[in-house]
């Protein structure tokens, strides 16, 4: 049964595998299981490491022989096989599954894998892998679970965040693990350890231009058109792709439209809020937006939103940087 993220450490310590496989589409959780592994290996005397990407044309014939090759600067070696696509072809399952067969004492092989489907979990080289080592299966983080991932994070790093801190990363990073981290890593860096608020968070985490898609969002929340005109020139000048920007107006709307409906049919406040991640600093603005912003004028938004990703394709005739400006003026008035 393939292992759990969490249980690798664990079963690094109880001793090293021949084999290892990973699978998964979060890039950074991938590394991660890679670095444990080699940092394992070489407290072992696994001191060289042969790095095999697998690309169009890859001579399969080469795994074999990272095995069989005598090392030039150590006896124990790691081979670290990179298989972006999750599918080794007939040739690959042919060399993996012979490799699982008889694994080298000598050399510990670490398979990856960015894409991981069911066809691949489920395919025998897999299955011959993970009998022969240990598989761990990377599943993504989802929505409601990078807020609890994300405090983890930031206090294994000495960070006492407040919740608001928490949720400011969580809303800007959009799920992109790679660059909360970094963000994490740098807050670690200029603040020390310690408490961490949401000013910290926006002040760390703020573009050297002070002009990025989240900033624009709160502008229009506000209904701040003169920011908001002057924040999307400034994001158009950056070169910042507008399929960004339009996708952080989206994702605001929608919770515009959520707390809308929710007070609507009388919900507590407080638990909307709650539901919605809505830190108690914006939630004067999403009161304010959404008096602002009737059922009919958020219909308007959601059809220029759709003009503006055609245009942004090529789909459609026009600007798409001047139909955003009008799509700020219309929701900031």
């Amino acid at each position: 049964m393939p292992l759990r993220l969490e249980q690798l450490p664990a079963q690094l310590k109880r001793g090293l595998a021949p084999v290892y496989l990973f699978g998964g589409e979060e890039p950074l959780l991938l590394q991660e299981c890679r670095d444990q592994v080699i940092a394992a290996a070489r407290a072992q005397g696994f001191e060289e490491r042969q790095l095999l990407e697998v690309e169009r044309g890859f001579a399969w014939d080469s795994l074999g022989e990272a095995s069989g090759a005598p090392s030039l600067f150590a006896s124990r070696k790691i081979v670290d096989l990179r298989l972006p696509t999750g599918k080794p072809g007939q040739a690959g399952a042919k060399a993996l599954n012979a490799w699982a067969a008889e694994p080298d004492p000598d050399v510990l092989l670490m398979v990856s894998c960015a894409s991981w489907d069911a066809g691949s979990r489920k395919a025998k080289w897999a299955q011959n892998l993970e009998q022969a080592g240990v598989r761990v299966d990377i599943w993504k983080i989802r929505p409601e679970e990078l807020p609890g991932w994300i405090q983890a994070r930031m206090q294994r790093a000495g960070l006492r965040p407040e919740r608001e801190a928490v949720m400011v990363l969580a809303d800007r990073l959009e799920g992109n693990l790679l660059a909360a981290q970094q963000e994490i890593d740098k807050l670690a860096l200029s603040k020390g350890e310690g408490d961490i608020t949401a000013d910290d968070v926006l002040e760390a985490v703020a573009d050297s231009s002070r002009f990025d898609a989240f900033l624009l969002v709160e502008r229009i929340m506000e209904g701040n058109l003169a920011d908001g005109l002057r924040v999307a020139s400034g994001l158009r000048r950056t070169g910042v792709p507008i399929f960004l920007v339009s996708g952080a107006l989206i994702r605001a709307l929608r919770t515009v439209e959520a707390y809308r409906l929710a007070m609507r049919d009388g919900q507590p406040e407080r638990t909307v809020f709650r539901q919605l991640n809505v830190w108690q600093s914006r939630q004067p603005a999403l009161r304010d937006a959404a008096r602002r912003l009737n059922g009919k004028r958020l219909a308007d938004a959601w059809s220029r939103l759709a003009e503006i990703d055609r245009q942004g394709k090529g789909r459609a005739f026009g600007d798409p940087w001047h139909s955003l400006d009008h799509l700020v003026t219309r929701l900031c008035v």
